[in-house]
């Protein structure tokens, strides 16, 4: 996928400034222009007026948007009001953005950082496809991205529908290219294991056609079948396979039918401890 425009979501905690950090990987991959969003919640009182926390805030984008234009991308601010999730939302489809970025802590539900539940709500409303930052902290308990080379070696999960098709699609499209692949697909438990191992045989027999197609244009892809449950088994993977990000789809625009890239796209974007691309799969 070509990343020509990125909505960037900041609260200025250190976890937001660090989304930067993403930047000049994105700009490899076709990065032009940025929009630095930030969202005031007008449930929460305040002693100043909205007016003057409004300007505070336009000051802070703007020093960021500065930065920003050094590093030759065209960038713009937007200070809004209202509930944070469907805003970013609205502000990208306007915008017309290729990806939002934002952060998560991403070790437990309950010690979310950045925009709190923001982001679980934002990846069930938008259309755009949605980067989600996570990290880690060192020994002085500083916060640390995970991985800055995002696109070094990814988890793909694989249903073998048109809203997975699409993902690989996505990825074949990517101005810089992706090092290596681990193409995973996931069964249920079946009534007996000879049924299982059908299905698995299936499997590795289809991820191996996709596989050769990647591997055409210089990936290297490894390939993995399993049986269990997919959020699982996607964010076991990737801290195995110390992935650099998981690439898949979601429903998105509020479908919370469960599929494989379905809902479970909405768990391991929670519990991943590696950073998560989920790209919406229709309207």
């Amino acid at each position: 996928m070509l990343v020509r425009k990125v909505v960037i979501a900041m609260d200025f905690s250190p976890a937001s400034s660090k989304l930067l950090n993403c930047v000049q990987e994105l700009v490899d991959n076709g990065l032009e222009e940025v929009v630095l969003v930030h969202v005031i919640d007008l449930r929460i009182g305040e002693d100043r007026s909205i007016v003057s926390i409004q300007k505070e805030t336009e000051e802070k984008l703007q020093a960021v948007a500065e930065e920003l234009k050094k590093k030759n991308i065209t960038t713009k601010i937007s200070v809004l009001g209202g509930f944070a999730a469907s805003e970013i939302a609205h502000i990208a489809e306007k915008e017309e953005a290729s990806m939002i970025l934002i952060g998560s802590i991403g070790k437990s539900i309950l010690r979310e950082i950045f925009l709190g539940s923001t982001t679980f709500d934002l990846i069930r409303m938008t259309t755009t496809p949605v980067l989600i930052e996570k990290y880690r902290k060192d020994e002085d308990e500083e916060l640390q991205n995970i991985c800055i080379s995002k696109f070094q070696k990814v988890v793909v999960p694989v249903d073998f529908s048109k809203c997975s098709q699409l993902v690989l699609d996505e990825i074949k499209e990517m101005k810089s290219g992706i090092d290596e692949m681990i193409l995973m697909s996931v069964a249920e438990h079946g009534e007996t294991r000879e049924e299982v191992e059908r299905i698995l045989e299936d499997y590795r027999k289809k991820l191996e056609e996709i596989a050769e197609d990647f591997r055409s244009l210089g990936i290297t892809v490894k390939i993995k079948v399993d049986v269990g449950l997919p959020s699982k088994l996607i964010t076991t993977t990737a801290e195995q396979e110390n992935a650099t990000l998981v690439v898949m789809a979601t429903r998105g625009a509020g479908l919370l039918k469960s599929l494989l890239l379905g809902s479970t796209s909405d768990a391991v974007s929670r519990h991943s401890k590696r950073p998560v691309l989920l790209i919406p799969c229709g309207k």
